[in-house]
């Protein structure tokens, strides 16, 4: 809704004095939600195209934003002269005492956004078949962004064949930005099939007739900059992988930088606990058969590097440590069993065929076959900081690989390196795993269930087997 207000004032304007008006005014019900306007080639569409982005063009090109549609416009006449200004509305607020005030423009959000998590879901086929129904637990969130209290039902869309618990489940705000959480355990057939399928969570209310909203989002607010918002989608992709695990490996992980190595090696069937500073200092590590380091976690985590000896008696006794990529905070000391530092090794081309080193290893074949096709489909790069060439002997590369480019000749090692200690193993990781998990590539999670199951448990034959 538009309306027009003049304020002309009370027997003329007064010399520097401020004057107020107040205007009610509504966002239109067909606004278009506030969001980045341009679409990217990369993320927006599978199998990847290129990294670019494509522009509408009712935007001025080069634009970081659309222009904000909520704006007024000031008809100042004096002496004779008009002068026309416009201006965006602008909202103004103190996130906190220490930034001060900021301000942002309208941004216009769904009257009930909807988030639904995790965005990957991963399932592996072999685990349902005969074993009865697979279970995933899928949580929705539900934030109010109408003025006041208002009920709502939210329901959770699945393939055929497939149930959720609760079918649907009511809402009940009491007031604005209020947000809640329902959580839905997601049943998949025993005998579903390898492929793609998408779970979609949607609201309804009486409030809003038969409009279903199935999106939220995501708010990004820096002191620097100004606050601004990305519409996504409440829907969670699932993969149906082709991939065997082995159940009940321990993981201990020890968080990095972020990413989505940890949701993935739950996905796969695995326990995995986040060890913190304490137990790192001084916990019983040997209630694990496998510890992992997030990616940069040497970078990040000084604990890391001041209890890293603990990390190694782990793999002397038998466990199996398995090191993500990090930079050269890896090389402030000597934290790999053996004399070894990261490099600026890497190879971007995400096709690059990948030379399997040692063949017989169980890697490439414990629970999973290791093929070819392990390694396609792969996203934006095969990894990244290998470990240096001229690292101690007692590192064995498992595989070796080479970019096409003239830029950087050369076949590249040290992306996947084992040392034996003790009783156990140290591997690092130079793959770029972490970019594949959140992409869905299945190479991806049968390398990592393979690499996992380094660390099971023997299995107790019955005699005669």
């Amino acid at each position: 809704m538009v309306r027009r207000w003049v304020w002309r004032g009370d027997g003329g304007t007064v010399p520097h004095a401020l004057a107020d008006a107040v205007a009610d005014l509504k966002v239109p019900a067909n606004a278009r939600l506030t969001t980045r306007y341009w679409t990217d080639e990369y993320w927006d569409t599978r199998p990847p195209k290129a990294a670019l982005h494509i522009y509408p063009p009712d935007v001025p090109f080069g634009a970081p934003f659309r222009p904000t549609p909520f704006r007024a416009t000031f008809h100042v006449t004096a002496s004779g002269t008009t002068v026309v200004k416009e201006i965006p509305f602008a909202y103004r607020y103190v996130p906190d005492a220490f930034i001060g005030e900021k301000r942002m423009e309208i941004n216009v959000v769904p009257t009930f956004s909807v988030r639904a998590t995790p965005a990957v879901a991963v399932i592996p086929a072999m685990a349902g078949a005969g074993a009865g129904p697979v279970q995933r637990l899928i949580h929705v969130s539900v934030t109010n962004g109408t003025k006041g209290a208002a009920q709502a039902t939210v329901a959770l869309d699945v393939p055929a064949g497939w149930t959720a618990e609760p079918a649907t489940a009511p809402l009940g705000f009491t007031h604005e930005d209020e947000s809640l959480t329902v959580r839905f355990t997601v049943s998949a057939p025993g005998t579903v099939r390898a492929g793609a399928y998408s779970l979609t969570a949607r609201v309804t209310s009486p409030a809003t007739g038969t409009t279903r909203f199935a999106e939220g989002y995501q708010v990004i607010d820096y002191p620097h900059i100004e606050r601004r918002q990305v519409i996504k989608p409440a829907s969670i992709s699932v993969k149906v992988m082709d991939v065997k695990t082995t159940p009940g490996v321990r993981v201990g992980y020890i968080v990095g930088a972020g990413d989505e190595i940890p949701p993935a090696l739950e996905q796969l069937g695995a326990t995995v606990s986040f060890i913190e500073s304490d137990e790192l200092a001084w916990g019983d590590l040997s209630k694990y058969d496998v510890i992992v380091t997030g990616v940069r976690a040497y970078e990040k985590r000084p604990d890391l590097k001041a209890y890293n000896r603990r990390l190694l008696d782990f793999a002397d006794a038998g466990g199996t440590v398995i090191v993500q990529y990090n930079k050269m905070g890896f090389n402030d000391a000597q934290y790999g069993p053996y004399p070894a530092v990261v490099g600026r090794g890497r190879v971007t081309d995400e096709t690059a065929p990948v030379n399997v080193l040692v063949p017989d290893h169980p890697v490439f074949h414990v629970p999973n076959r290791i093929d070819a096709s392990a390694w396609a489909g792969w996203v934006q790069e095969r990894g990244l900081y290998y470990l240096d060439e001229k690292k101690d002997p007692r590192y064995v590369d498992l595989v070796s690989m080479e970019d096409p480019f003239k830029d950087n000749p050369g076949v590249k090692t040290g992306a996947l390196v084992e040392a034996r200690v003790g009783k156990g193993r140290w591997l690092y990781v130079g793959l770029g795993l972490w970019r594949q998990a959140p992409a869905e590539v299945e190479g991806a999670y049968t390398l990592l269930a393979n690499l996992i199951s380094l660390g099971a448990p023997p299995v107790t034959h019955p005699a005669g087997f």
